[in-house]
């Protein structure tokens, strides 16, 4: 099953995506006369944590609802993320992008964050900031976390796991390499903040491959397009760390909560390596074997 969030008059609300068509799970459970069951389809979180409950009474709904789906292209996805959920994201987990950025990969796992702000819907706008310069993408397999835990071991992550997403890490690395001023690399190391969560640098989505819909997420083919020419293809199968490695490492003395993202690391083919990077007008295109496509445009913002 595939499940995202769809914007309603009366808010945000679970979907399932099957291929063209969507069902609102909130709307239908009403309609069947399953009102107690619906605020676990208001809340993505709630919808994620009920876990096998939650996804045994959206198959219901799905199941006696065949009449109420609507096609896709009529309703607007929201990113699969709650305002307060956390984006996680890990530098070089690819060797090959490694090489192309110049950089080593880490000995051990090493995190840093994409802050409120940054989250991009399927279809809405990538920010070329006037503030920023090199924009960069960066197609990554996203975890989305199911049961919350902390101190998670290796042989018990995918319990933690709901399912998985794509995450398009926008990178302005003139920022995030300090070119204005070289020496605060040396002195505190690269901007991360201001290289990595600028507004509108986050693409998200466009829907959830639950756990039962992909229970492996190895090997996968993960391709990054723009203007419609492939720039990234690789397999997730070529991560240097993979998902339980991941979550053993960040979960240590940190609780990670239902729907937390964890971002699982770019493979080679970014603009870092060769200077093409985005412009306002190029279109993205993010790939991810069996979870989908995330597309957006890329536009000017002035700072």
């Amino acid at each position: 099953m595939k499940v995202a969030r769809m914007a309603t008059v009366a808010g945000p609300h679970v979907c399932v995506v099957e291929g063209d068509q969507v069902l609102d799970l909130c709307l239908a459970a009403c309609e069947a006369g399953m009102d107690w069951i619906a605020p676990l389809f208001r809340d993505l979180r709630l919808f994620l944590a009920a876990d096998e409950a939650a996804r045994s009474a959206a198959s219901q709904l799905v199941r006696a609802s065949r009449n109420r789906f609507v096609p896709l292209g009529s309703v607007k996805l929201l990113a699969p993320i709650e305002n307060g959920s956390r984006i996680l994201a890990h530098v070089v987990n690819y060797d090959d992008h490694g090489a192309e950025g110049k950089l080593i990969p880490p000995e051990q796992p090493f995190f840093f964050t994409k802050l409120p702000g940054t989250t991009v819907a399927h279809g809405d706008p990538i920010a070329d900031h006037s503030f920023g310069e090199k924009v960069d993408y960066e197609v990554e397999l996203a975890v989305v976390i199911g049961r919350g835990g902390r101190d998670i071991a290796e042989s018990d992550a995918y319990q933690h796991v709901a399912g998985y997403t794509i995450c398009n890490d926008i990178s302005y690395r003139g920022l995030q390499a300090n070119e204005a001023a070289r020496t605060l690399t040396g002195r505190y190391g690269q901007n991360w903040v201001q290289g990595k969560s600028l507004d509108h640098s986050c693409p998200l989505g466009p829907a959830i491959a639950l756990s039962d819909e992909l229970p492996d997420p190895y090997p996968l083919r993960i391709i990054c397009r723009v203007n419609g020419e492939i720039r990234q293809d690789a397999s997730t199968a070529q991560m240097i760390y993979k998902v339980p490695k991941l979550l053993a490492s960040i979960s240590r003395a940190m609780t990670l909560n239902p729907g937390d993202i964890i971002s699982t690391g770019t493979p080679a083919g970014c603009a870092v390596a060769d200077g093409r990077y985005l412009r306002s007008g190029d279109l993205v295109e993010c790939e991810i074997e069996g979870i989908g496509i995330l597309s957006n445009p890329v536009i000017l913002h002035s700072s």
